[in-house]
């Protein structure tokens, strides 16, 4: 070890693990020395359950202050307050995202918040865990985005207070219960309201925001968590009429509700990806859609759904001219041996459509569906097979 260098030792460091770097702390001096190199240069951004880290208490103070100075995005799960404290006697300078949750998770509450602000004195994005009412949160001089889901005592006046002094660009609610909101009506100024990017609400807590939504011009992303419910997304197209009719959508989800593809097109919403997620009552509609339908569709994805009868997919695959992907993706299918028949799907096109088929399976098999294509054309592609990203939320919109 004595003929390496240090650059080598930090290189070979920094090949291992986090626990085995620990491990390594109590090998030799010049392992402990360098390690704080190693640990600076590596986390910029840490995500980590401390539980699982299984730092001792000497060696996550070693940790935080190798990092103190460089680190930017900390997001801590399982932190104990033995730890906590530890955390707080250091101050991270650069750090604008701060995440953490306790163990308890009512461990703190609103006389840590100046120690956190003193902590994290330039701190943008916040998603806190604790007994906190809210008090002091309008303290933090740079705060931007804020999940406020964890806080459970957090308190509607001073959530009123936050979006009233700091102007948000993002909030994470479902927090509050309908019986909250019905008895505490929250007034916000339309102002603080003006440089909201990113919204996360239960429907409940819609009202709150829905007055302002046409000057929302910022607004990028749209949220609705919670119980999906049949009419949801019906509901929401009404409640939302200046924003459906005013923004592009670059993504419209759903979740575990039903008459997605009927609404979208009923409303006739710009989409350019229309992701539905377990919608058991898919296609029964699709007889009496036409290719004009889905004029403002661009893409499609079917994820966990029932597929019902083989007219009904052909029905969608011989009208969705427009349609550039088409995926299927660990569907439910009532029918098995289905042709893809490329004659009748170019029949209407002008452009490319690809196909992805993916893990589906035959209700009545419970195999693996079983397709085959017949015939072939330059505006069909069969993809290989692959597995899409989704939100899992009831409703999950992006916007242009």
């Amino acid at each position: 070890m004595d003929t390496l260098n240090d650059d080598a030792l930090i290189r070979i460091l920094g090949y291992l693990d986090l626990k085995s770097q620990q491990v390594m702390l109590t090998l030799h001096p010049r392992f402990y020395n360098l390690m704080s190199i190693v640990w600076s240069s590596r986390y910029k951004t840490v995500r980590m359950s401390l539980y699982e880290a299984k730092f001792s208490i000497d060696h996550l103070r070693y940790f935080f202050r190798s990092i103190c100075k460089t680190v930017q995005v900390m997001h801590l799960r399982m932190m104990s307050a033995e730890q906590y404290g530890v955390l707080i006697g250091f101050i991270f300078p650069k750090v604008y995202d701060f995440r953490f949750a306790t163990v308890p998770s009512k461990l703190l509450s609103d006389s840590d918040i100046p120690k956190l602000i003193a902590t994290f004195p330039n701190l943008k994005t916040f998603s806190p865990q604790g007994n906190f009412s809210g008090r002091y949160f309008t303290d933090f001089p740079l705060l931007e985005r804020l999940t406020l889901t964890y806080c459970k005592h957090f308190s509607v006046e001073n959530l009123a207070n936050v979006m009233k002094e700091r102007k948000l660009k993002e909030i994470k609610l479902c927090l509050f219960d309908r019986k909250t909101i019905e008895k505490s009506p929250i007034c916000l100024p339309a102002d603080s309201l003006d440089n909201l990017e990113s919204i996360k609400l239960e429907l409940d807590e819609l009202p709150w925001f829905e007055d302002h939504l046409e000057r929302l011009n910022c607004l990028s992303e749209l949220t609705v968590c919670g119980p999906g419910f049949m009419g949801t997304l019906p509901l929401l197209c009404r409640k939302l009429g200046c924003l459906t009719q005013k923004h592009h959508f670059k993504i419209l989800e759903t979740c575990n509700t039903t008459d997605t593809l009927c609404t979208v097109i009923g409303s006739r919403l710009r989409v350019d990806a229309l992701k539905i997620v377990t919608d058991n009552y898919l296609l029964e509609d699709m007889g009496y859609f036409s290719p004009n339908n889905f004029q403002y569709i661009q893409q499609l994805f079917f994820k966990s759904c029932c597929i019902q009868e083989k007219k009904h997919l052909n029905n969608l695959m011989h009208n969705i001219a427009n349609v550039e992907i088409v995926s299927f993706e660990q569907c439910v299918f009532t029918f098995d041996n289905y042709e893809f028949v490329v004659a009748k799907i170019v029949e209407k096109r002008d452009k490319l459509l690809q196909v992805n088929v993916f893990q589906n399976t035959c209700v009545f098999t419970k195999q693996p569906w079983i397709f085959s294509k017949v015939g072939q054309h330059s505006l069909v592609q069969f993809m290989d097979g692959k597995n899409f990203e989704y939100t899992y939320e009831p409703i999950y919109m992006t916007f242009k």
